[in-house]
């Protein structure tokens, strides 16, 4: 079953006196559910406004996004709104957690406007909690843990609501090496437990090599792409020698190495 789809999307941009950008060009793109699928780049290739497209903050001006068999870019204000809160869960390298609620209220907060009755939105926290080892820390605040302990957290909030697609932007870019490596262990449990799609940009090849396949954009269009085998320490020197091939500026995020 295809979770994803786009076709011919482009995006281009109109700067000071209307000289027009092209971020984007002719992507044409499949995810099926389940999959775990990681975006690549140099700075400036176009992977930022790949995720703003498919999250449905901006819009294409060339093709056409389709989740589930849906165009967002065809819904209401008020529709989209609903498709992107029920279908959509988002991890960000900022965390984005409310230090007014405790880790608790930020992972229900979804659930809880939805008016889910708590007798079930407890039944969903639980399990999720224990698989991301965050069970001991729900009653403090987000400013008492760690930021690994952050991340996970985003990532139960994420997948709380059960969405068709989780899609992650440099969700370790804030992290030491080993914070990193518990979040990815994290997330790749939760994609393979709940079989629901993540779709991640990253400039990291470690966090990279725990993906299923790699799609690595280049001025706007996609460049290659390549698929995991068996041995993750494998995948990774692979996408070292993919990331030589591709060239361009990767000097602005630490790599975190086996």
């Amino acid at each position: 079953m295809i979770v994803l789809k786009t076709q011919g999307l482009g995006k281009i941009y109109s700067s000071i006196g209307n000289v027009a950008y092209q971020a984007l060009e002719d992507i044409d793109l499949q995810v099926e559910n389940g999959e775990f699928v990681g975006i690549m780049g140099p700075s400036g290739s176009g992977k930022t406004t790949l995720l703003n497209l498919l999250a449905t903050i901006d819009s294409p001006t060339a093709g056409h996004i389709e989740i589930n068999g849906v165009n967002p870019s065809k819904l209401s204000d008020k529709n989209l709104a609903l498709f992107r809160r029920h279908q959509l869960g988002f991890v960000f390298q900022d965390f984005n957690l409310l230090d007014t609620l405790s880790i608790k209220e930020n992972i229900i907060l979804p659930l809880v406007l939805e008016g889910i009755a708590p007798k079930v939105i407890e039944q969903r926290l639980q399990p999720l909690a224990q698989l991301l080892q965050i069970a001991g820390i729900l009653d403090k605040r987000s400013y008492e843990v760690s930021g690994g302990q952050k991340q996970r957290v985003a990532i139960a909030r994420a997948f709380m609501h059960q969405p068709s697609l989780v899609l992650a932007d440099e969700l370790t870019g804030n992290l030491d090496s080993k914070a990193a490596k518990d979040v990815m262990d994290a997330l790749k449990d939760m994609n393979e437990q709940s079989k629901t799609t993540v779709l991640m940009v990253t400039h990291d090849p470690f966090s990279a090599s725990y993906c299923g396949r790699i799609i690595f954009i280049k001025d706007g269009k996609i460049f290659s792409e390549i698929r995991r085998g068996v041995n993750q320490k494998a995948f990774f020197q692979q996408i070292l020698d993919a990331l030589s091939v591709l060239g361009g500026n990767f000097d602005d995020v630490p790599i975190t190495r086996f």
